[in-house]
């Protein structure tokens, strides 16, 4: 049975951007492609990131990998150390979770909700702008990813939605999605992200 993580990234704030994205794309990418039960792996990098609660707590990297459950025994610890070794280079947080929703899709571009709390609904979640939207939350009783050279976010969003799409048309959405979020009764620390899709497997 296939299975899904989503890591969020923060680069090290002495490494700028392109930096961070070349290494991502590169030579940290060769890496992760050797992992045992690996059979997808998008690099999202962020390009636009709105809050409304604290601005420390932006992302610049989102990551979706499916593993195979077989032969991965324990998702928190699904890592080599050459990958930790690499990770220190350009990377000060990260947060990996397993989550519900194990679809599989691609996407040139995406635009991502990271909310702190339930969605009242699932209407509300995923109708923005005339676009549905792709929900799902970290699966129960898992533990986050342990870094012990990395910070991390205290616990993973309550839920996330992604709204894959062109990247044509990512400018209108993440503006829809902003500002119905702004405007709506959303909880206090929700994060809207616009993300350029990258397949490296």
């Amino acid at each position: 049975m296939l299975r899904k993580r989503i890591a969020l990234l923060q680069r090290r704030s002495d490494v700028p951007f392109q930096h961070f994205d070349q290494h991502w794309a590169t030579g940290h990418a060769e890496i992760i492609s050797t992992l045992p039960g690996l059979k997808e792996y998008v690099q999202n990098p962020v390009h636009s990131f709105w809050t409304n609660g604290d601005p420390a707590a932006s992302i610049d990297g989102v990551v979706e990998v499916w593993f195979d459950d077989a032969v991965v025994s324990s998702p928190e610890n699904h890592t080599s150390m050459a990958q930790q070794d690499d990770e220190v280079t350009f990377i000060r947080t990260l947060t990996a979770f397993t989550v519900t929703n194990r679809e599989s899709y691609d996407a040139q571009a995406k635009v991502w909700i990271l909310s702190p709390e339930p969605f009242s609904s699932a209407s509300d979640a995923t109708k923005t702008a005339g676009h549905e939207g792709i929900a799902t939350e970290p699966e129960s009783g898992l533990s986050l990813m342990e870094r012990p050279r990395l910070l991390r976010e205290p616990v993973a969003p309550a839920s996330v939605v992604v709204y894959p799409g062109r990247v044509e048309d990512a400018d209108d959405l993440f503006n829809a999605v902003v500002d119905r979020v702004s405007n709506g009764p959303a909880p206090k620390g929700i994060r809207v992200l616009k993300t350029i899709s990258r397949r490296i497997r």
